[in-house]
């Protein structure tokens, strides 16, 4: 035990231990904050669906997604159109806020409205959205590299005549 103490004496002893923690408490918050990839939302194919199920090129349609709401975080959402046949993107919407006016969250249940192009092509369309959240300071830094990305299932619904 007197060597321990005689060994804290050291300015240098003490520097170095200084040294070894600090690196390694960086580390570990870099790790944790780097590893948090936990979705704000966990969207359920089953139980979600697209009102009204058809429509023409100008109609409003409702996603109706049942959802899991996990934590609120920042994000961004795209929204896509897309040809189920292909896989080609008919339509792509712009980026916007993940929580917007029309979004409504309640009872397990996440509702976005929007209007369809004007002009489409008929039958089958199915659509999907990209999300993009940031839900700690890494994540908002550095968002390509560290940003909670993913997709949500396709639903599909039909353009008419």
């Amino acid at each position: 035990m007197a060597d321990l103490q005689e060994l804290w004496g050291f300015k240098s002893f003490r520097a170095r231990i200084f040294m070894l923690i600090l690196p390694t408490l960086i580390a570990v918050l870099f790790g944790y904050f780097a590893m948090d990839r936990t979705r704000p939302y966990v969207f359920h194919e089953d139980g979600s669906a697209i009102i009204p199920p058809s429509g023409h090129g100008g109609d409003q349609i409702t996603v109706v997604w049942r959802v899991t709401h996990t934590r609120t975080c920042p994000g961004t959402v795209e929204r896509h159109l897309i040809d189920p046949d292909t896989g080609a993107i008919l339509t792509a919407y712009d980026p916007a806020p993940a929580v917007v006016n029309g979004v409504d969250v309640g009872g397990g249940y996440l509702r976005k409205t929007f209007a369809l192009p004007k002009l489409i092509q008929k039958g089958w369309i199915q659509y999907q959205a990209k999300l993009n959240y940031n839900c700690n300071w890494l994540q908002r830094l550095f968002p390509d590299a560290f940003g909670i990305k993913y997709t949500t299932p396709k639903l599909l619904f039909k353009v008419e005549e």
